[in-house]
């Protein structure tokens, strides 16, 4: 890890917003040189990396051991990024690698029709109100951006009645 600051998620995963969550925890993970710890697990090729004490018994090469601290940085960051609720229930989850494809199952499902049908009501009842009318604006284009995501990419009537 090049910089010793925080990696701080600006937003707590709560369920409903995890399409959000994980663009924002990919950006702030990512942006350090992370994220590789998410998506892949540690690298077995060991090859001309020196170890720590030469001809010592059960010694690991060093990268290993950076690629360990690393992943238990990352790991550290999701679960600081999660709500208690979600936190408790998967706290088993031994690293980032694991943790991420957990919660990308459970909450990342693209096909959510409940997560669809909240976020259409949601616009339907959007009223500016005494809001500024640029935050009224960001709000309605989170929303549309993230039914966006939900939605199908394909014209194909199979595809959309699913």
């Amino acid at each position: 890890m090049e910089s010793k600051r925080a990696i701080v998620i600006p937003v707590t995963l709560k369920g409903p917003n995890y399409l959000l969550w994980s663009r924002l925890t990919k950006t702030a993970i990512g942006g350090k040189g992370l994220w590789s710890h998410c998506i892949s697990d540690a690298p077995n090729d060991s090859k001309g990396v020196a170890t720590q004490a030469e001809g010592e018994a059960g010694s690991k090469p060093v990268s290993e051991d950076r690629w360990l601290q690393e992943d238990l940085t990352v790991l550290s960051i999701l679960q600081s990024s999660l709500d208690p609720s979600i936190l408790e229930a998967y706290s088993y989850c031994e690293s980032a690698k694991e943790l991420w494809s957990t919660l990308k199952k459970i909450y990342g499902n693209l096909s959510n029709l409940s997560r669809v049908f909240e976020i259409k009501k949601a616009i339907n009842n959007m009223s500016q109100e005494e809001e500024e009318f640029t935050t009224h604006l960001g709000k309605f284009r989170a929303l549309w951006s993230e039914l966006e995501m939900l939605r199908p990419q394909s014209f194909e009537p199979d595809v959309l009645n699913e």
